[in-house]
């Protein structure tokens, strides 16, 4: 994490729109997202910062969910306004907003619950949507060119996720997933999570993904030496559905992370519907899509 004492501005939209006239409440809109324990673990953090306190703030984040701020747009980029909750088409596609402090970096802005998405920006016609932490984990590492990670409540908190923090967290959950997993393979059964049940990985075939699409990726995994075979799957974790590509490659660590999130952002441009993730094939996401299908990229 990096310094959480640097201020982000308020939104300056707020003065730019005129009040509704009999908008809908906000009870009727936004759902409670259950984040008294993460909101606790913050204060405590900011109170009396140590390992201990660190710890058990992050181990809310990872299983936390947040608002964040989108522009929603149609097939032809205009975008999507109404009242209240609106239905999202599945060409729609979703441009998240940043925010800046005063060193000029940019993050991705997360609210625990909207009383803090107000503090920030009480516009009414301002979208959000629900994310958790490796849907917006992956996107700041996919923009990592221009996004310095992510911050929760900037206006009050002030928790900021920086690139190398973030990475870091992505690490060592693929290190518990996959020991969780050998300790799986010996018990015969499956291994619980740390703190509670384990929510289980489901894997299944995509739906209207046209051959064109994947077509498109094989040309660019084509210039990518490095890789030897690619899978394409769908994944859910719970109630949250992702677009899975599992990697074959030939490289360290660090060059199947770059090649990895090089495939997710150029997949951006037609996969539009879920979040995208990648990861090696001898991870259990691999095992997972591997029992879908054959492989859509062989060199």
């Amino acid at each position: 994490m990096a310094d959480n004492h640097i201020k982000f501005p308020a939104n300056n939209d707020n003065n730019n729109v005129a009040p509704e006239i009999n908008p809908p409440k906000a009870e009727n809109i936004f759902p409670e997202l259950g984040n008294e324990g993460l909101v606790k673990a913050m204060a405590d953090l900011k109170a009396n910062e140590n390992v201990d306190t660190q710890r058990a703030m992050i181990e809310k984040v990872l299983t936390a969910k947040f608002f964040t701020p989108v522009d929603v747009l149609d097939q032809e980029g205009n975008p999507l306004r109404g009242q209240g909750r609106i239905s999202i088409p599945k060409d729609a596609k979703f441009n998240f907003k940043l925010i800046q402090n005063n060193k000029g970096e940019q993050y991705f802005p997360v609210f625990t619950d909207i009383d803090e998405f107000r503090k920030w920006n009480n516009n009414t016609q301002v979208n959000t949507i629900v994310v958790v932490f490796p849907q917006i984990a992956q996107l700041a590492v996919q923009k990592a060119e221009n996004v310095n990670g992510f911050v929760i409540n900037p206006m009050t908190q002030n928790v900021i996720f920086t690139q190398d923090a973030i990475k870091n967290l992505l690490d060592a959950m693929r290190q518990v997933a996959e020991q969780q997993k050998a300790a799986a393979a010996k018990n015969g059964g499956e291994a619980p999570a740390p703190g509670g049940p384990q929510v289980k990985l489901m894997f299944g075939k995509p739906k209207n993904v046209p051959d064109a699409v994947l077509g498109a990726l094989r040309k660019k995994l084509a210039k990518t030496p490095a890789v030897k075979e690619a899978y394409f799957c769908m994944m859910k974790q719970g109630e949250q559905e992702y677009y899975l590509f599992t990697l074959d490659i030939d490289a360290d660590s660090e060059t199947c992370r770059d090649i990895g999130d090089s495939l997710c952002e150029a997949a951006k441009m037609f996969l539009t519907k879920f979040p995208i993730m990648a990861a090696p094939v001898n991870s259990p996401f691999g095992e997972g899509s591997r029992k879908v299908g054959e492989p859509f990229y062989t060199k």
